[in-house]
């Protein structure tokens, strides 16, 4: 193992265990774990009276002798929306809080400078805190993961099987590249403020417009959504009837979708939603094809996160150091 990976691995074990300590951390860790917990229990509640509704119908239609059963309507992995919904903003949240806590840890403490001023290069440094800050992110979604499931299984009545278990592990790995971005958006706004502080306000503040308000605005210029359960199907139109009348007002549907893509968050409820059955229509298709359904969000995922890890290398930097063999 070469001395640049030894030194990785030392300031992502730093990172971890220094974020673990952190009794902001395990509150904000409470309140999403609590939250997914409910979000998943009530919708749970809610399935097991569906599923046992569609039991009874299986045995009356087999009793009566049918012989074509209508397939269950129902997906349990679909009663994790919720859970990802809190991921995408109290998880983003909490990314940020972690890259925050990072930078003014060790601005309070002045070991930032003193680590640059060692044989310690900025690619490490943040590559480093990354990999550490990922860790605890992995472990927080772990731990949601396990509540969601154990919920399903036992409050729903229906555990999942292999496939959906797969399909439930990538949309965890999204929320964990999704959480990184937001940790590099948290860390580079502290680290370029002068008061750690106002660089939180700042990360808040981009998270309120990437997460929250372009997806509405998105969603509200989305003409499909200005009736409940949908325009064009309350018109009786099909998929092709939506295309071409949309051709019409092809300039208006470019900007409500650069609107959206501007949205990290966006991309990554679009991927979570595919993997988790939320939406009806994705639910009959294999994950080969649901991949390649979502290959524009995952692209855009990656794209985000591998240009907020290169600011942060970028801003490590640039950060003053201590001269070796004495004191700013």
């Amino acid at each position: 193992m070469s001395d640049s990976t030894n030194r990785i691995i030392t300031l992502a074990r730093h990172e971890y265990r220094s974020a673990v300590r952190s009794r902001i951390l395990i509150v904000l860790l409470g309140i999403l774990v609590t939250v997914t917990a409910v979000s998943v229990y009530i919708a749970s509640v809610d399935y097991a009276s569906k599923l046992a509704d569609y039991q009874a119908y299986v045995n009356a239609a087999t009793n009566s002798g049918l012989d074509h059963i209508a397939p269950s309507p129902l997906a349990a992995l679909s009663l994790l929306r919720g859970a990802m919904e809190y991921l995408e903003i109290i998880g983003a949240v909490i990314a940020i809080a972690l890259g925050y806590l990072t930078v003014s840890r060790e601005r309070t403490n002045r070991t930032l400078p003193l680590i640059r001023s060692r044989p310690v290069t900025s690619g490490e440094l943040a590559t480093g805190s990354l990999l550490g800050a990922l860790g605890v992110i992995a472990t927080l979604v772990a731990i949601t993961a396990v509540v969601g499931i154990v919920c399903v299984g036992t409050i729903g009545h229906d555990w999942i099987n292999a496939t959906q278990a797969l399909k439930l592990f990538l949309g965890y790995l999204s929320a964990i590249v999704y959480m990184g971005a937001f940790y590099c958006l948290g860390a580079i706004a502290t680290a370029k403020s002068r008061v750690a502080a106002n660089g939180l306000m700042i990360a808040l503040g981009i998270w309120l417009i990437v997460v929250l308000v372009l997806p509405q605005i998105g969603d509200t210029m989305d003409a499909d959504n200005q009736i409940p359960g949908g325009l064009f199907k309350a018109l009786g139109l099909g998929h092709d009837g939506e295309v071409q009348i949309l051709t019409h007002f092809t300039t208006y549907e470019r900007i409500r979708t650069w609107t959206e893509e501007a949205s990290l968050a966006k991309h990554f409820e679009r991927f979570s939603f595919a993997m988790t059955d939320v939406k009806e229509r994705y639910r009959p298709f294999s994950l080969p094809w649901l991949l390649g359904q979502t290959r524009n969000d995952i692209g855009w995922l990656i794209a985000y996160s591998a240009a907020l890890y290169a600011g942060l290398r970028r801003t490590f930097r640039n950060q003053p150091t201590i001269p070796q063999g004495g004191t700013q």
